[in-house]
């Protein structure tokens, strides 16, 4: 593809162009239909639904009829709201519907389109998800979508994290269901941590559509969503990192500008050897705490209270740097909220461990189709292409944009531009024009606010501190004399539609104060004016202290600080220089979203195997054989680590009969000299087999029922400790392994074969617990039914005592008829592995003898096939019955 550069929107060979002329094609065949469907029956309209899931059960396809689907629900919307679909939204829905990225602009009716798209994929009835931002947008739309497409037969559904499980299953069963991208991640994450499988709330990833996807796919991707549990209770060491670095100064430690990265120096180093008393601060047993003092320093230098956080009712709470929205439920991992805690004397919650994650990009890539729509997107088409597999395509708007875009006002220092930002303010507001003022920071739009004040200017507030307001503050800010100040505008999902006679004093003025990282979020605030071709006006007023020059510009400032006054300076220079920085940072953010990416590729390939073996058990009526497999693995570990080295052929006897008796049975059963002449292949089989027939007999005690209860909990129980032990030790791995570079590998190369290893371990511990925790389940009489069973079958692998154990303690066989003697003798030895105490006597009576003591034998059978109560009456003298036991 063709790189990121305003290039490819001229290039006649661009996809784009393909899809937008398909698009075209699509949208007048629709439009030449609207009188004859205007004309149809409000029942033959609503009929159209059933007639086209029906077609599409008898083998036609979506896109055959799609010219006809376009033509109802364009309809069928028209008769419900009294909006008729414009042909560019056609062309929209259609780029929505072959999975590809809208970039409609800002007021050219994203949520009509993505109704349009919904319903025509809804017809396949495996549910379509339409992701947005924020649950006020969810609600709202849903609502819309539901007016307009229940009459056809659809079922619309919207999700919240209040909801509890049954309401989540209920809304995802709908046809079509909305929710925002947080609260959709952590469900599917949810979903995978069940106990049973009736309790996931998600049916499918089917079909997706993405509103504001730039903010959804990119912005927010940088963060994965996380569960955590299991504390870790010590928080101690967060609060000394925090008050040594404080004891800082600004030679101690260096900051890279660009990548926002801290360390200390060698006088930082020596003040932490001072203050930890260590000889040595990058010995490997410091890493603990040198992980805990770089995440202070980020606490401490980089990260600013009103940027990246606030800090309210003693919590700390991440702000969305794009939209300026609050990150519910969201917190920093790996113990940087801790260090954000102690640096601002709120409670330390304890750190978490880490039992479920997954990036956004992972977790969309999972859909069978997925869909996104923007108002600003191109800038970042390579990103769409490489990582998501979608075509970014620039839909033409329905008017012309008129809005004029006037070029920067640039200042030498922040105090100069927000004395200027003011007057400008107070300037426009003379002419009541509406005022939309965009800033970077909660910090930057309560000055702002402070300054306002002074000048008794009254304006609206909208920021990640009174976010629930949003809606009702944006619909507004094109009213008459309106003054509104935001801390971004991305993903704002509200128009502001011009009040009256704002036309006629010339629209929407928006003023920017300082530039973003990104040219697509300052486009969306300039997007907020000019929508359905009204006019407006917007313009930026940056200084060469705002974060963007300081960072990305440094030492070039210097020597231009000497040409700029007070006044502003509107140079081509300048600009060429912002749209350069902006170009740079966008570079080094996708590259961490690669990054990102490329690492989380390594662990969704082991989740979706987690995942996939973890439905297979909550579905599976019978999980014993994958138990009997795991056995086999067992007896193959516990051989391959206990070959003699003296002889390879061979095991060590007494540590292979240790780890049965201790760690499976929990008893000397197990005869260690059994081992001690047979191959390693005989002895991985004898394994196999023990286990195995412990196992069955502890079945066939409990019942089929009761025993797959067992299984199934054992299973699930191993496979989620074992996994979530896995993500811990994955991310201690991920977080050093750029420094391994003495090993001449990319660090990437390096996580791939750690991910690999322990991922082989993981499974061998999950069937080493498994196998163990079963046999440690307690099972009454299976114990006893094994030792008589190998007594029967396999008698050399069981110890002495238990053969000991298992014989008549006191038979007495009296005769000289060695038939009867031998006979004895051998039914003993063939249940027990031992011999009888045999007394010879006179007896005149041979064939009495003989009948008499040939009924000892059939005691003595009884013996092994009956209750210790019933053994006890068997042999009791006593007992009338006994007469033929001799005790």
């Amino acid at each position: 593809m063709a790189s990121v550069s305003g290039i490819k929107r001229f290039n006649v060979f661009a996809p784009y162009r393909r899809i937008l002329k398909a698009g075209k094609d699509i949208a007048n065949k629709v439009d030449d239909l609207k009188l004859e469907y205007r004309a149809m029956d409000d029942r033959i309209l609503s009929s159209k639904t059933d007639e086209f899931i029906k077609k599409l059960k008898d083998g036609q396809t979506i896109d055959s009829m799609l010219v006809e689907v376009l033509a109802t629900v364009r309809e069928a919307i028209f008769r419900v709201t009294g909006l008729f679909a414009y042909k560019v939204q056609l062309i929209g829905t259609y780029v929505l519907h072959i999975g590809d990225f809208a970039e409609l602009y800002t007021g050219e009716g994203k949520t009509l389109v993505c109704v349009m798209a919904a319903y025509i994929n809804a017809l396949e009835k495996k549910g379509v998800h339409i992701i947005t931002v924020n649950e006020y947008l969810v609600q709202r739309d849903a609502k819309f979508c539901a007016e307009c497409l229940n009459p056809l037969g659809i079922t619309v559904g919207y999700n919240l994290a209040a909801f509890d499980n049954n309401q989540k299953q209920k809304m995802f069963a709908c046809d079509i269901t909305y929710t925002t991208n947080s609260e959709l991640g952590f469900d599917y994450l949810r979903d995978n941590m069940v106990k049973n499988y009736q309790d996931k709330v998600i049916r499918g990833l089917h079909y997706a559509i993405v509103d504001e996807g730039d903010s959804v796919l990119i912005d927010e991707a940088r963060t994965p969503l996380i569960i955590s549990g299991m504390p870790k209770p010590d928080v101690s060491l967060y609060v000394d990192a925090d008050r040594f670095v404080k004891t800082l100064v600004n030679a101690d430690y260096k900051i890279d500008p660009e990548s926002n990265s801290i360390s200390l120096v060698d006088s930082g180093v020596k003040k932490a050897e001072a203050f930890f008393q260590l000889k040595n601060y990058y010995l490997l047993g410091n890493s603990n705490l040198i992980h805990k003092i770089k995440n202070s320093l980020m606490a401490n230098f980089v990260f600013l209270e009103g940027k990246e956080y606030i800090v309210k009712e003693d919590k700390i709470l991440l702000i969305d740097q794009f939209t300026g929205r609050i990150l519910e439920g969201r917190s920093y991992n790996a113990g940087l909220q801790q260090a954000i805690q102690a640096k601002e004397y709120v409670q330390i919650e304890p750190e978490n461990v880490i039992i479920a994650t997954i990036t956004y990009q992972s977790f969309f890539r999972m859909y069978k189709k997925l869909a996104a729509c923007s108002g600003t997107a191109l800038t970042e088409e390579e990103e769409f292409m490489k990582i998501y597999n979608m075509v970014v395509v620039p839909v033409p708007t329905n008017k012309r944009v008129v809005r004029k875009d006037y070029s920067d006002y640039i200042f030498q220092n922040k105090v100069s531009k927000w004395h200027h930002v003011v007057a400008e303010v107070e300037r426009i507001h003379q002419t009541n024009q509406p005022i939309l003022i965009g800033t970077a920071s909660v910090e930057d739009s309560e000055q702002l606010s402070t300054f306002l004040n002074n000048k008794g200017l009254k304006y609206e507030l909208l920021n990640a501190k009174n976010n629930a307001l949003e809606a009702d503050i944006i619909k507004n800010a094109g009213e008459k004399g309106s003054i509104t100040i935001s801390t971004n505008m991305a993903g704002r999902g509200t128009d502001i539609k011009l009040g009256d006679g704002v036309v006629q004093l010339g629209g929407l003025y928006v003023i920017g104060t300082e530039h973003n990282e990104s040219r697509r979020v300052d486009n969306q605030l300039r997007g907020r004016s000019g929508r359905q071709g009204d006019i407006g006006q917007t313009r930026f007023f940056v200084s060469l202290q705002d974060e963007l020059f300081v960072r990305f510009v440094g030492k070039k400032l210097d020597k231009a600080n000497e040409k700029i006054d007070e006044d502003y300076l509107d140079s081509r220079f300048w600009l060429t220089m912002i749209n350069s920085a902006q170009k740079r940072i966008e570079g080094m953010n996708f590259d961490v979203r690669k990054s990102l990416i490329d690492y989380d590729s390594v662990l969704s390939n082991q989740r979706e195997l987690i995942y996939k073996q973890r439905d297979e058990i909550l579905i599976a009526k019978n999980n014993l054989q994958i138990i009997l497999n795991m056995c086999k693995t067992v007896a193959k570990e516990i051989i391959t680590n206990n070959v003699d080295p003296k002889n390879g052929v061979y095991v060590i006897g007494e540590q292979v009969a240790s780890i049965l008796n201790r760690l499976v049975f929990g008893a000397e059963l197990v005869n260690h000299q059994f081992f001690t002449s047979k191959s390693i292949n005989e002895c991985e089989e004898q394994i196999t087999n023990l286990l195995r027939m412990s196992i069955n007999l502890k079945i066939d005690e409990l019942g089929h029922e009761q025993s797959e209860r067992m299984i199934k909990s054992i299973l699930l129980q191993n496979l989620d400790l074992q996994w979530t032990n896995h993500l811990d030790l994955m991310t201690k791995i991920r977080e050093g392994v750029s420094l391994r570079s003495l090993e001449q590998k990319s660090p990437l190369n390096i996580y791939i074969e750690e991910a690999d290893n322990h991922f082989e371990s993981l499974k061998l511990a999950v069937a080493r617990n498994t196998v163990y925790s079963i046999h440690k389940f307690f099972v009454a009489n299976a114990t006893t039914a094994l030792q008589k069973t190998l007594a029967k079958t396999n008698p050399g692998i069981l110890t002495p005592d238990v053969l000991s154990s298992l014989l008549p303690k006191e038979v007495k066989v009296e005769s000289k008829n060695e038939d009867v003697i031998s006979n004895v003798t051998t039914v003993v030895t063939d249940i027990g592995g031992g011999s009888p105490h045999v007394v010879a006597a006179e007896n005149t009576n041979a064939e009495k003898e003989k009948s008499m003591l040939g009924n000892v034998v059939d005691d003595i059978k009884k013996i092994f096939i009956r209750t210790e109560e019933e053994k006890s009456d068997l042999l009791d003298p006593t007992n009338p019955e006994d007469t033929n036991s001799n005790k």
